[in-house]
């Protein structure tokens, strides 16, 4: 390959480079502003049911009838659209290059609800919920949205958008398993969901309780 081709796939990568992150940055807004409304209709909801449904008997607050209530949620807390490119090594002579493709995917992260662990003090009046480490839920990378440069041409065959694939879906799992920020905001909405759906109850209860997450 001469330097004016070189510089032609440079000026191309640059440019799908561009776009994408463009789209990555608008796109992860949204779907943040989506979650955090999610949160805010789930208490709202929660909130005006209690004061619908009151109870005939006292009830008191317990570890059990909390545990009850976060159970209703969606394990998945942060969903967010990844941006990615792979570039593909020819497998005889590795030091060249076969193609770059550019792909986007959905990533899921969250936590399992069920793993919440609550503690209630009823002297002190307070309740502690310890939540689990976020996880990776699921990766989905769409298919249509791939996008090819090819430097060999021989590489652009029947089979190539299937090993493509595989590939963009290691790649994405890769790079999110080492993005803090999926993780902080997966845990935070964690924390906002909970407070969300534990806080109406329990100050219907006793609104002497404080809850804290950690």
């Amino acid at each position: 390959m001469d330097a004016t081709e070189n510089l032609q796939n440079k000026k191309m990568q640059g440019k799908i480079i561009s776009k994408i992150k463009g789209k990555l940055s608008k796109k992860i807004i949204i779907l943040v502003s989506l979650v955090l409304a999610v949160v805010i209709v789930l208490g709202t909801v929660f909130a005006v049911s209690l004061g619908n449904d009151k109870p005939s008997e006292p009830e008191i607050i317990t570890t059990a009838n909390l545990k009850k209530i976060i159970e209703v949620s969606e394990l998945s807390t942060y969903e967010c659209i990844y941006n990615g490119i792979v570039t593909v090594f020819n497998t005889k002579k590795p030091e060249k290059i076969d193609y770059h493709v550019s792909y986007e995917a959905k990533v899921k992260a969250g936590i399992n609800f069920e793993d919440v662990i609550i503690d209630v003090d009823n002297e002190k009046k307070t309740i502690s919920v310890d939540i689990p480490q976020v996880t990776i839920h699921s990766v989905s990378v769409d298919f249509k949205s791939m996008d090819f440069i090819f430097e060999n041409k021989k590489a652009e065959t029947s089979s190539v958008s299937a090993d493509a694939y595989k590939l963009c879906e290691e790649d994405v799992r890769n790079e999110t398993n080492t993005n803090d920020a999926i993780y902080n905001l997966a845990e935070e909405n964690a924390k906002n969901i909970i407070t969300a759906l534990l806080q109406p109850f329990v100050n219907q209860l006793d609104a002497e309780y404080t809850v804290t997450i950690v």
